[in-house]
C-alpha cells in the first residue's frame, strides 16, 4: 500500500512545481494571475507538508505583490520565504530571496537595509554559476543605490559591468534596465548624447519584448532627460503617452512616478495649477502603494511650488525637510554598509579553513566595491598611477579619491594598523567615514579632514557605554596613517596634512621634496587626551608636470627571503632620487621589479600601496 502513496504524493508535489514554474513564468505578463497561482501553490503544499514548494509559493507571491506595487506585503512574504529556505539549506532559494529583500528595501525607500540585503546576496550568487543573470542584477541595484548616493562615477561602473554580464548572457531585459539607469546616470554627470543614446536603445528593447511596463519607464527616463535639457513641453507629451500606458496595465507605482515628473515639468514651465493638481496625485497614489523616493523628492518639489506661489515659510520648511530626509538616509545607508561588511568579514572566521577563505574572497570583492582603485583615480587625475599589493586576501591600505564642492581635487591614502581582516575593517570603516566627511558635509581642507576623521572613528570604536570593556583595551594601539592632500581647480596651490604618510612632491628642476607628516595616528586612543585633535595643513605653490606621491610603508617594510633583511626608508629615498619619474607607466614598473627583485619571492610583509599623479 506504501508504493501508490508515495506516487501520489510526489504527483502532488509535481503539480506545486509546475504552478510555482506557471506563477513565475506569468510575473510580468499578468501579475495577477501571478499572485493566484502562486496563492494555489502555497495552499497544496502545505496539504501534503512540501516545505520546498511552500517555499518557492512564498517567493512567488512576495514577487506579485511587489510588480503590483505593494512592497510591504512583499517583505513579509519573502521573509517567510527566506525562513524556509534557510531551514532546508537550499543555496538557489536564500540567495534570490535575499536578493528580492534588497530590492524591497529599495523600493522602501531605505538605502540601510537594500545595502545589508545587497551584500549578502553576492555572498551566496558568486557561489552558483548558473545565477550569474541575478548576480549581475544585484550588482545593477548596488549601482542603483550609488547612483542615489551621488556617486555617479562608482555607479556607472557598476551598471557597465553589469550590463556586460547581461549582454554576455543574452538577457534583454536586464540590458533594458541597465540601459535605462544608464541613461538616468549619464543625464547626471551631463552627458545628454550618451543619455540619449542609452535610453533609445531601452525604448527598442522594450518595444522588441512587448512588455508595456518597460516601455513606460523607458518614456518617463526619456522625458527626464528631456526636461533636463529644457525641453519640458516635449518631456510631457512622453509622460502623457507613459501615464496612457500605465493606466492600462494598472500599476500605481509607475503612476506615482509619472505623476512626480510631471509635477517637475509643469513648474519648469510656470504652470503652476497644473503642478499642482500632479503633486495632489502624487500624494494620493502615495497613500495606496510604497515608493521609496517620495520622501525625499516630493518635498523638494513642493517646496519649488510654494516658493513660485510667493510663500516662502512654507517653501523654507518644506525644503528643510527634503535635506533633513535626505542626510539621514545618506548617514543610515553608510552606518549599515559598515554593519554588512563587518557581519561578512567575521561570519565563519573560526570555522573551517575553507568556509573561512570563502568568507574572506567574499570579504575582497566587497572591499573592491566600496573601496576606490585605479578607475576612480583616473577619473580625477587622468595622469596617475596605481599600485595596491595586499599582504593577504583583504587589506588594510587603501585610496579615496574625489572632488570637493569647492572644485578641488582630493586624493588620500591611508594604511591601517596591522593587516588581514581587523585592518580591512578599520579601513573599510573610515573609508566610508572619508565619503560623509567629504561629500557629504563638504570638507576640504586636509587638516579639518584629519581631524573630523579622528572624531569619527574614536566615537565609533569607543563608544561610552564599553568605555571600560576588555574589547576596548585590545584595540587601543590600533589606528590609521593617512596622507591626504587637496590640489585647488587652479592647479597651482596644494594643501596636504598626514598622519605618519609623508608626501612626495617632484619639482623637475629640483627633484624631490618631502612633506613631514604629523606623528599621530588618526583614530587612536590616547589616555588623558581631553580636548579635540587638530591637524594642519601646509600649503605650497606647485606647477603643472610636477608629480605627487603617496607611498604606505610596505615597501620600507618588505624583507628579504635570503637573509631577512628589511628593504628600508633610506632605499626608498635613495631609488626614488636616482629614478625620476619620467614617465609614470614605465616608472611605476620598475618601481615593482625593484620591489620583486628585493624579496627574492618571499611573501609581502604589509600591504603596499603606491599613488601618483602628474599635476
Amino acid at each position: 500500500m506504501s508504493e501508490p502513496l508515495t506516487t501520489d504524493i510526489q504527483r502532488q508535489r509535481d503539480q506545486v512545481d509546475e504552478l510555482n514554474a506557471r506563477a513565475y513564468e506569468e510575473r510580468y505578463n499578468n501579475t495577477e494571475l501571478t499572485l493566484k497561482l502562486g496563492l494555489d501553490a502555497l495552499e497544496k503544499a502545505r496539504a501534503i507538508k512540501y516545505r520546498l514548494g511552500q517555499a518557492w509559493a512564498l517567493r512567488n507571491i512576495g514577487i506579485a505583490y511587489a510588480i503590483s506595487g505593494r512592497p510591504d506585503a512583499a517583505e513579509a512574504y519573502f521573509q517567510e520565504a527566506y525562513a524556509l529556505f534557510e531551514r532546508l539549506e537550499n543555496m538557489r532559494g536564500i540567495a534570490l530571496t535575499l536578493s528580492n529583500l534588497a530590492t524591497i528595501y529599495h523600493q522602501l525607500g531605505r538605502l540601510d537595509k537594500a545595502i545589508e540585503f545587497h551584500v549578502r546576496a553576492l555572498r551566496y550568487l558568486q557561489l552558483i554559476p548558473d545565477l550569474v543573470a541575478f548576480y549581475a542584477q544585484t550588482l545593477a541595484n548596488l549601482g542603483s543605490l550609488y547612483g542615489e548616493l551621488e556617486q555617479y562615477e562608482l555607479a556607472i561602473d557598476y551598471h557597465q559591468k553589469a550590463l556586460a554580464l547581461h549582454q554576455e548572457q543574452g538577457n534583454k531585459r536586464g540590458v533594458f534596465f541597465s540601459m535605462v539607469i544608464l541613461g538616468s546616470l549619464y543625464q547626471a554627470i551631463k552627458e545628454y548624447h550618451r543619455s540619449e543614446e542609452a535610453l533609445n536603445q531601452a525604448l527598442d528593447i522594450a518595444s522588441e519584448l512587448g512588455e508595456e511596463d518597460l516601455a513606460v519607464r523607458a518614456l518617463i527616463g526619456r522625458a527626464q532627460l528631456l526636461k533636463e535639457q529644457e525641453r519640458s513641453e516635449e518631456a510631457l507629451t512622453y509622460l502623457q503617452k507613459a501615464e496612457e500606458i500605465a493606466s492600462t496595465i494598472q500599476n500605481p507605482q509607475l503612476l506615482v512616478n509619472i505623476h512626480l515628473a510631471m509635477a517637475d515639468a509643469h513648474l519648469s514651465l510656470g504652470l503652476l495649477d497644473k503642478a499642482q493638481e500632479s503633486i495632489r496625485r502624487v500624494s494620493e497614489g502615495a497613500t495606496r502603494v510604497k515608493v521609496g523616493s517620495i520622501d525625499y523628492y516630493l518635498p523638494e518639489i513642493q517646496s519649488r511650488l510654494s516658493e513660485m506661489v510667493g510663500d516662502y515659510e512654507t517653501a523654507y520648511k518644506q525644503y528643510k525637510e527634503y535635506t533633513k530626509r535626505y542626510l539621514a538616509l545618506q548617514r543610515a545607508a553608510t552606518r549599515n554598509t559598515l554593519a554588512a561588511v563587518d557581519k561578512i568579514l567575521r561570519e565563519d572566521i573560526l570555522g573551517a579553513e575553507k568556509e573561512a577563505q570563502a568568507d574572506l574572497i567574499v570579504a575582497r570583492r566587497i572591499q573592491e566595491a566600496l573601496l576606490h582603485g585605479e578607475a576612480e583615480l583616473r577619473e580625477v587625475f587622468p595622469e596617475s598611477i596605481y599600485w595596491l599589493l595586499p599582504r593577504g586576501i583583504v587589506s588594510g591600505d587603501f585610496l579615496w579619491v574625489g572632488k570637493g564642492k569647492d572644485g578641488s581635487r582630493i586624493l588620500v591614502v591611508a594604511d591601517a594598523s596591522g593587516a588581514g581582516v581587523s585592518a580591512a575593517m578599520l579601513s573599510t570603516i573610515a573609508h566610508t567615514l572619508l565619503y560623509e566627511i567629504i561629500t557629504i558635509r563638504g570638507v576640504t581642507d586636509p587638516g579639518r579632514i584629519l581631524s573630523q576623521l579622528h572624531k569619527g572613528l574614536l566615537d565609533l570604536l569607543y563608544p561610552p557605554t564599553k568605555l571600560s570593556s576588555a574589547e576596548l583595551e585590545t584595540i587601543q594601539s590600533e589606528g590609521l596613517q593617512v596622507g591626504v592632500c587637496a590640489l585647488l581647480s587652479a592647479a597651482s596651490e596644494l594643501h596636504y596634512a598626514g598622519a605618519q604618510i609623508p608626501l612626495w612632491v617632484y619639482n623637475p628642476m629640483l627633484g624631490w621634496e618631502q612633506l613631514a607628516p604629523d606623528k599621530r595616528l588618526i583614530g587612536q586612543k590616547i589616555e588623558g587626551e581631553k580636548t579635540a585633535r587638530l591637524y594642519t595643513s601646509t600649503i605650497i605653490p606647485v606647477e603643472r608636470h610636477w608629480v605627487l606621491l603617496f607611498l604606505t610603508d610596505g615597501w620600507e617594510r618588505q624583507v628579504r627571503a635570503s637573509d631577512g633583511k628589511r628593504y628600508g626608508r633610506t632605499a626608498v629615498r635613495e631609488f626614488l632620487a636616482k629614478n625620476p619619474p619620467q614617465d609614470l607607466t614605465e616608472w611605476a614598473a620598475a618601481i615593482r621589479d625593484e620591489f620583486n627583485h628585493w624579496r627574492e619571492g618571499a611573501a609581502p610583509t604589509d600591504d603596499v600601496l603606491l599613488a601618483a599623479v602628474r599635476l
